[in-house]
């Protein structure tokens, strides 16, 4: 063979190596055990307080040790708000999505999706400097500010004023940013979950001594479990049930209690 062929073939075969290598990647990652997809854009307390760690990993532990073979195994993915959106609108996709509720996700009617009962109960609160606190009672509250944001999350109450330009808004990457925004005055207010008071207290320093939370909530919701329709119905049925039996569970309600979630909010 000449030697410009050889050298030819020699350039191909170092191509098509890496591709080689990903293809028997996939191929052992596709023989390997079963995984049931966790998508979760919860990157902060309670629900996720560092790698593998947090109220959303003890959820899926207890899951899987109860469910037991009937389970595959449960993996979280941590992922942005429109990405999951856009995930659970694929026709082909099966997994769960923890922590939500079926307005954030267009199906109030609950038909679109199969939803559990609530694992929690939940509110936004309004958070804000106490060199500036706003008192916070409605939307028309915020006209005049700058409203802090996380990217991908709808505040549908806001949008009018946004629109209008009596609210400004300025989003950040993350819930941790959003909060930092707030402290170093760059935004006037910042919507925060109860649930992750006593995380943010521990993680941000002067958190009471430089914060005012109005005493009106945004709103108040219930936090669910969103689950595929195409899951088996053995599994999607034994999750309902489960979870329907949590808010009575006397290990459930030690776990949030030792999240910092009250358990009264469940």
């Amino acid at each position: 063979m000449p030697e410009s062929a050889l050298r030819r073939r020699h350039c191909l075969a170092l191509a098509l190596a890496p591709l080689a290598g990903v293809g028997s990647g996939a191929r052992a990652r596709a023989a390997g055990p079963p995984v049931l997809p966790v998508l979760s854009y919860y990157d902060y307390p309670p629900f996720s307080t560092g790698p593998g760690q947090g109220l959303t990993q003890s959820l899926l532990a207890l899951l899987q040790d109860r469910a037991g073979p009937l389970l595959p195994t449960l993996h979280e993915e941590l992922l942005p708000r429109r990405r999951v959106a856009a995930l659970v609108r694929r026709s082909d996709w099966t997994g769960l999505v923890p922590w939500v509720s079926p307005a954030w996700f267009q199906d109030p009617d609950r038909h679109r999706f199969i939803w559990t009962e609530p694992l929690m109960q939940d509110e936004d609160l309004v958070a804000s400097l106490k060199s500036n606190p706003v008192d916070y009672q409605g939307p028309d509250s915020l006209k005049g500010l700058t409203l802090g944001g996380v990217f991908g999350h709808v505040y549908p109450e806001t949008e009018a004023l946004v629109k209008t330009g009596e609210l400004q808004r300025l989003d950040s990457f993350s819930q941790e940013a959003c909060l930092r925004m707030l402290l170093m005055g760059r935004v006037q207010a910042i919507f925060i979950s109860r649930s992750g008071l006593a995380g943010w207290r521990q993680r941000l320093p002067g958190f009471d001594a430089r914060l005012h939370l109005a005493e009106t909530p945004r709103q108040r919701y219930q936090r669910r479990l969103l689950l595929s329709p195409l899951m088996p119905a053995e599994q999607s049925e034994w999750l309902r049930r489960t979870v329907a039996g949590l808010l009575q569970d006397p290990a459930w309600r030690e776990l949030l209690q030792h999240h910092g979630v009250d358990p009264t909010l469940s």
